[in-house]
């Protein structure tokens, strides 16, 4: 990495799972996260937020089992009623067995703010519009106003599931940890000196955040960038994430051995029932009956191009082009 020689890392296309001996087999998983003491997940996904636009991903995610994140918005009104029409969404619980909702049976639901002044005020009004979680953005450095705000929000709102992102650096993680972040959202920070391309180490940064997170209690890591397969999914679990943050993948899109995506048109319950079966086949071939064992458990081992070339299906006739698989 020629901007920085200081931090060698891998990506998730460098590194392969190690079967396990295994009896598990991929049905039988539980894809339940545990991301705070009062918050969890029931599969290990939480849709992205590209402004507006992909708010229309929100309910979906949430129905399957993930948590969606409104968009921030320059009008605060327009945020708190997308917010507000994912609360009202009626749950067709034969439909949407696994969806993941409160205590009233509405669809659980995060919000984007950013890290900057005022954010407290966008905040209230997120919370009391019915936000459950709220996952703010660093806009640069960390600084002790920033932390401050954090410390601010978690004392007025005590129970409030809050992630902060994007983080890179284990010191950075360990003070937003403990100024009351209950997850961080791992991956390439916006102040960041590494390059901004596929040789990203995103699976290093994710162990390395995950290895401060260990140090306390209830708290958490979720994987952000450079997952475009449900493969990459396992292996960010593997590195130590409780989830991952996804967003080409809820598309049906598939990366291309040129860099770029292709557009997919698959349902996001499609979408999500491929990324699951993925997580369980994966999870059945390392043995792994829940996440925090495969957490635990999964063995991750470097390879090298000619491995990746060969870990994809190769010397074969395709016949029909699968909806959410290109050949790297």
């Amino acid at each position: 990495m020629p901007e920085n020689t200081e931090f060698i890392g891998l990506g998730y296309d460098q590194v392969l799972l190690v079967p396990g001996a295994s009896n598990v087999l991929p049905y039988s998983v539980t894809l339940r996260t545990q991301l705070s003491e009062n918050f969890e997940l029931n599969i290990p996904l939480v849709s992205e937020a590209f402004g507006p636009e992909t708010d229309t991903r929100v309910a979906p995610t949430a129905l399957n089992g993930g948590l969606g994140v409104v968009a921030e918005q320059e009008d605060l009104s327009k945020q708190v009623a997308s917010l507000q029409q994912v609360k009202e969404t009626v749950v067709d619980t034969e439909k949407y067995p696994n969806a993941l909702v409160d205590s009233q049976n509405h669809l659980r639901v995060a919000a984007e703010v950013w890290l900057v002044a005022g954010a407290e005020t966008r905040v209230a009004a997120l919370v009391n519009a019915g936000a459950d979680a709220i996952f703010f953005y660093l806009h640069g450095a960390l600084a002790k106003n920033t932390r401050d705000l954090i410390k601010q929000i978690r004392q007025a709102y005590p129970d409030l599931f809050i992630a902060v992102g994007v983080v890179e650096d284990q010191s950075i993680a360990a003070a937003l940890y403990e100024a009351g972040a209950d997850t961080i959202l791992a991956g390439r920070s916006v102040d960041s000196s590494l390059p901004n391309d596929i040789t990203y180490p995103f699976l290093t940064v994710t162990m390395n955040i995950a290895d401060v997170a260990a140090a306390y209690d209830n708290k958490s890591v979720i994987a952000v960038g450079g997952i475009h397969y449900s493969g990459d999914i396992v292996k960010a679990i593997a590195a130590g994430a409780d989830a991952t943050m996804v967003s080409d993948l809820l598309k049906g899109s598939v990366l291309e051995s040129d860099g770029s995506f292709k557009e997919g048109d698959m349902s996001i319950d499609d979408a999500i029932f491929q990324t699951d079966g993925g997580l369980r086949a994966g999870m059945g071939y390392t043995g792994s009956q829940t996440i925090e064992s495969l957490k635990l458990n999964a063995k991750i081992v470097q390879i090298t191009d000619n491995g990746l070339r060969e870990s994809h299906p190769h010397d074969v006739e395709i016949t029909k082009q699968a909806p959410n698989y290109a050949k790297g």
